[in-house]
């Protein structure tokens, strides 16, 4: 006695079928669009790559920003910048004003501002008061740890007479 076996024959549902691998495909795509819209929106809320509103006339202005660096040049301050943790998230902005003669330059109105490199939005205004003869001094409350740039103004009737600018790294 000799038995057939007819071959068995899977259901339709098995098997790897043609709505299967687009549903595979679609969903894989899928995912790295998504991801991709993801971190393209992440990119333009964080910075918009505009660091000056209108290069050209910031390139008209460069000569007159040379002739005031030869002339804070000429003028021979000092200054020295320093800003260090106050113990929590604040920080200590200290700032020593001396004149060529090595004298502490008094009741002059001193600007300071901490300014991230990275994102001109973190930017913090700080008031600078003297507390001693050439020192000035303030107080900022939070200031979140990173790189920094302490820009120091100090001010006359005809606009700023002395700037710099000082890189720091605040822990």
């Amino acid at each position: 006695m000799t038995s057939t076996v007819a071959p068995s024959r899977s259901s339709p549902s098995a098997g790897l079928t043609g709505r299967k691998v687009l549903a595979i495909f679609a969903a894989f795509f899928g995912t790295i669009a998504s991801a991709d819209a993801f971190l393209v929106t992440s990119a333009f809320r964080t910075w918009s790559g505009l660091e000056e509103p209108s290069p050209y006339r910031a390139s008209q202005r460069y000569n007159a920003e040379l002739e005031r660096a030869r002339a804070q040049s000429a003028r021979g301050w000092v200054l020295d910048g320093v800003v260090a943790r106050d113990g929590g998230t604040g920080a200590a902005v200290t700032v020593s004003l001396r004149g060529a003669d090595a004298a502490p330059l008094v009741g002059r109105t001193v600007r300071a501002r901490l300014e991230r490199p990275t994102d001109k939005r973190a930017d913090v205004a700080v008031t600078v008061v003297e507390s001693a003869p050439g020192l000035y001094a303030a107080q900022v409350p939070a200031v979140p740890a990173g790189q920094w740039e302490l820009v120091v103004e100090v001010l006359d009737g005809d606009g700023v007479a002395l700037r710099r600018k000082h890189r720091i790294i605040l822990d």
